[in-house]
């Protein structure tokens, strides 16, 4: 039989994940199974298991995955801003556009939250993602009172929190109740409330 490469061997798995974020998205992880997951993806269902232990690793691997490649994406494009508060207006408003693949992810991602009280491994993963992004926003901020844009007495762990409470709520209204102009409108409520408490 002949070899692999790695890099066909990384399609394939890449190609499994997004199979993963379509099907959890639109049927919900707990009831996809493995079989629909195949579905999706076109591949055999021996493939899946090459790859991934359980349809759990896949759901894992899937946010792993989505958090690294997303914040690396980021990362780029914030080095490149030189003034925090343009860092932070970015990333408020880098869902403007609407990004449809967001949605899915959110929408996942909001299984993960639930799902995360059944599994101490998924709840690990989730608590090491939010300590990175964070911790992220954070630097930002305290790099923007250092640059005196933001105020001096804020604490950026509370402001950071704030920033996620936000962020997360007005996924989850868009979820709920999905207007594309009804959630740029809230995307901009989320900036001018960061910026007021921040300015």
């Amino acid at each position: 039989m002949p070899k692999i490469s790695e890099e066909a061997k990384e399609e394939k798995r890449l190609a499994l994940l997004e199979a993963a974020l379509e099907c959890f998205s639109t049927k919900g992880y707990y009831a996809s199974s493995v079989d629909d997951i195949v579905q999706y993806s076109n591949l055999s269902k021996g493939s899946v298991y090459n790859y991934f232990k359980s349809k759990e690793e896949m759901f894992i691997t899937l946010l792993q995955y989505q958090t690294k490649t997303s914040l690396e994406n980021l990362t780029v494009v914030l080095n490149e801003i030189e003034s925090p508060l343009e860092k932070l207006k970015y990333w408020i408003n880098m869902d403007i556009p609407y990004n449809l693949k967001k949605k899915k992810m959110m929408r996942v991602h909001l299984e993960f939250w639930l799902y995360s009280t059944d599994s101490p491994e998924i709840k690990r993963v989730l608590t090491d993602r939010f300590d990175i992004v964070l911790g992220k926003v954070k630097d930002i901020i305290a790099e923007g009172q250092q640059a005196g844009e933001f105020k001096k007495d804020i604490d950026p762990e509370k402001a950071g929190a704030m920033f996620w409470s936000l962020h997360d709520g007005v996924w989850l209204h868009a979820l709920v109740r999905y207007n594309e102009k009804e959630l740029e409108a809230l995307i901009k409520e989320m900036e001018k409330t960061m910026l007021s408490y921040l300015l």
